[in-house]
């Protein structure tokens, strides 16, 4: 399946057929251990289709932005709030708060 008729579908669809293709391909393993498949390849391609799945749909669960031109995902910029700040934002400006007070007693 080709990614730009993946982008087109929506996340349930795509799990839909995500668990099918997992399904298949555990049905694939098991012919192939008992030497009954005939195109090994098959394994191959839909071993690659599901992560394709899974690309997209982390694309979409970390809200990027792929350019169609060449295929780069890219961040859209979001100004966040200064009520959302990550651990290691606070342990830095804590570090800094800690050095001023120590410059300004050492003064």
């Amino acid at each position: 399946m080709k990614i730009k008729e993946l982008r087109e579908l929506t996340i349930d669809e795509i799990g839909g057929k995500r668990r099918e293709l997992k399904h298949d391909m555990l049905t694939m393993r098991v012919q192939q251990a008992s030497g009954q498949l005939e195109n090994p390849n098959r394994i191959k391609h839909s071993r690659r289709d599901i992560a394709r799945m899974e690309t997209i749909i982390s694309e979409r669960r970390l809200n990027l932005v792929v350019s169609k031109s060449n295929g780069e995902a890219k961040k859209p910029k979001v100004k966040a709030a200064a009520s959302e700040a990550t651990p290691k934002t606070v342990k830095k400006s804590a570090k800094k708060a800690a050095k001023k007070s120590a410059k300004k007693t050492s003064v």
